[in-house]
């Protein structure tokens, strides 16, 4: 047994004995038992997934997140397939120059107050969350024009394919009742409303009677707000219905209970500074560049290296998928940017690479050197399910062909000066073409959003490619080019990234109960996106 299943199991055990210590203290009572089965006959729920909203149920502010895809409806919304399909728009056009999007929207659907909803209040919502700064950039929108009740237009400020995403991106809000309270009493036209709010602690939701789409299967959800351990003890004693977990405890068997296992594009990997380290500072202000990370054959070498497998399996405890190039799954993946199981896994081939070019341990201390530098770099990560475990696997994989890895935990907050000089662990996986333009775009690199392309990656090509994408009329035209792209952006080409694994998003569930159909789950995730078809058996 490996060293990386060793202390899993050990962390497992010691899971189990808080679990079991909970289980005791609240014990499973015939009582408890009884009482979700009485849920199940009502048509009732309560799950612990997601975290309170801080800004309040304000779609224009906090954009749509996941949880507020209960209360709010989209223009479009993703299909299974990673497409498209109309939610309160019928259908939209493009102008010839590509500058005019104009939107027609159904004229069955009220808010929750029983007001009819109209182009009105999709233009106030869109103007309102530019105007506010919220999650969702919107700057690419010079003007919006109401057409007529049902239909509306926005102009933009250039060609840009993938403007679906923020046309299936905002909750719409009511117009009429857009004030100061708002957000702690929010209207919507999803398929449920909030009924009350015990900050803190839950928020219940009641079926929507006024949703003009297939009524909701449950009429009442109630979310808590739990820690991860809590939330999966509540699944286990009976007093919470569902609950998100992560792959470990998963491998429990709890009478009562199921694992629901859900796909995702959740996907996990290491950033590489591109540049040396010439002490040039980037517009952001932090200094770009690695002496080490910036030599291809230490990139290579560290994609060769890694063995997927052994990361979904050691810290996914295989709920999950191997990753090559972060776009596993996605309609516009380039199939000839993924390596093949021989292509990675190999250490010494690894070795030879970075032999080839060079790199050697002159002193005998196991770490390689190349003109006096040493094969050593610091990589960064942030809090987050898996991503300690998957960054240590990364390191001690790395210490075995000779480069030596300094993990350092950090915060979004505190890692900005070092985000282009260090290697850095993002998760990603937004179902979003242009998360590509965020990643490898050259006239992003040190921007005003430190994160995008931190490793100031710059090629011609790519650029390009990504030019014509995003000038594209529509998803389909651009996929073309979003493929061409990834050809110097791979680990075949520049390898900008090791990319390392899909993370799946595991649920742990009362027996009957059924998310239905969601779609493959993004980072962050989107359960609630078909929060409608939830049900129990």
């Amino acid at each position: 047994m490996n060293k990386l299943k060793i202390e899993k199991m050990v962390a497992l055990i010691l899971i189990i004995i808080m679990i079991m210590s909970v289980a005791a203290g609240c014990g499973q009572s015939s009582s408890v038992e009884a009482a979700r089965e009485a849920r199940k006959q009502n048509s009732e729920l309560i799950v612990a997934i997601g975290s309170e909203p801080e800004s309040g149920f304000d779609a224009t502010t906090s954009g749509h997140g996941s949880i507020t895809r209960i209360l709010f409806s989209t223009l479009f919304r993703r299909d299974k397939a990673l497409g498209w399909e109309n939610d309160l728009a019928t259908g939209y056009d493009v102008s010839e120059d590509k500058l005019t999007w104009t939107v027609r929207i159904r004229k069955d659907a009220l808010f929750s107050d029983g007001t009819p909803l109209t182009a009105e209040d999709v233009a106030y919502t869109y103007l309102t969350a530019k105007a506010s700064a919220s999650d969702i950039d919107l700057t690419i929108i010079d003007t919006i024009t109401v057409v007529d009740a049902y239909t509306l237009s926005f102009g933009l400020t250039r060609p840009y394919s993938p403007f679906l995403e923020r046309l299936a991106y905002l909750g719409i809000v009511p117009k009429h009742a857009h004030d100061e309270n708002f957000k702690d009493q929010p209207i919507g036209s999803g398929p449920y409303k909030l009924v009350q709010w015990d900050k803190g602690q839950q928020a219940i939701f009641q079926a929507n009677e006024s949703y003009y789409g297939e009524p909701a299967e449950l009429q009442k959800v109630t979310l808590v707000f739990l820690e991860q351990d809590a939330a999966y003890a509540g699944v286990k004693n009976g007093t919470i219905d569902v609950a998100l977990i992560s792959g470990d405890l998963a491998a429990q068997k709890i009478e009562g209970t199921q694992v629901i296992d859900l796909e995702s594009i959740e996907c996990y990997g290491v950033c590489f500074p591109m540049v040396p380290n010439e002490g040039k500072r980037a517009e952001d202000g932090a200094i770009m560049g690695n002496d080490v990370t910036s030599d291809l054959a230490i990139r290579k070498a560290l994609n060769t290296a890694v063995d997927r497998e052994r990361i979904v399996e050691g810290v996914l405890s295989g709920y999950g998928t191997v990753s090559t190039t972060g776009l596993e799954k996605m309609p516009w993946l380039n199939e000839s940017t993924v390596l093949t199981p021989n292509e990675y896994g190999d250490e010494a081939a690894a070795k030879r690479i970075l032999a080839d070019a060079g790199w050697k341990d002159e002193d005998g201390d196991g770490i390689l050197e190349k003109n006096g530098i040493r094969a050593a770099f610091n990589l960064l990560y942030t809090n987050g399910v898996y991503r300690q475990e998957m960054a240590l696997e990364f390191a001690n994989v790395a210490k075995n062909i000779g480069i030596e890895v300094t993990l350092k935990k950090t915060t979004w907050d505190t890692i900005l000066e070092d985000i282009h000089r260090d290697a850095v662990f993002y998760g990603f996986g937004s179902g979003d073409p242009s998360e590509l333009y965020n990643l490898y775009y050259g006239g992003n690199a040190g921007g005003i959003v430190p994160w995008d392309n931190s490793g100031c990656y710059d090629h011609p090509s790519v650029n390009e490619n990504i030019d014509a994408a995003l000038a594209a009329v529509d998803e389909v035209e651009a996929i073309k080019y979003w493929k061409a792209a990834q050809i110097h952006a791979s680990a075949k080409g520049d390898a900008p990234y090791v990319w390392l694994a899909n993370a799946n998003h595991i649920y742990l569930a009362a027996e009957g109960f059924d998310f239905g159909n969601p779609i493959v789950q993004p980072h962050g995730g989107r359960i609630f996106d078909n929060i409608a078809q939830w049900t129990w058996r």
